[in-house]
């Protein structure tokens, strides 16, 4: 009894689950596309190239020091807040921090990742 109990709550559950997700397109207005509302955007202008070109390995390389130093000054900005409440301890771990920083971006200087030539 438990089974058939169990079967048809699932099969209930299924049913509610397959209507809720068809129920835009079958309630729904329909899409009427008009110009170039079919391309990846719609800018007014026809596309220059393919869309599923990929990206240079420059831009990947500026994006991913972005993040780096990006998400590093997220870190700092609780100690810039409590900029009055440092202790002598806390300016020294600012300090390192700030200087790792400044390592990290020469290091990445000398190596040439921020220079624009592929």
């Amino acid at each position: 009894m438990n089974t058939l109990a169990l079967a048809l709550n699932f099969a209930a559950v299924a049913a509610i689950m397959l209507f809720l997700c068809n129920a835009g397109k079958l309630f729904g207005p329909t899409a009427r596309h008009e110009g170039d509302a079919e391309l990846p955007y719609e800018t007014g202008l026809p596309p220059m190239e393919e869309a599923g070109r990929g990206m240079s390995a420059l831009y990947w390389r500026f994006a991913v020091l972005f993040v780096v130093f990006d998400v590093d000054l997220a870190f700092l900005l609780p100690w810039a807040l409590n900029r009055g409440a440092l202790t002598g301890e806390s300016l020294a771990s600012v300090t390192v921090f700030v200087g790792l920083l400044l390592f990290m971006l020469g290091y990445f200087w000398r190596k040439g990742s921020l220079s624009c030539r592929p």
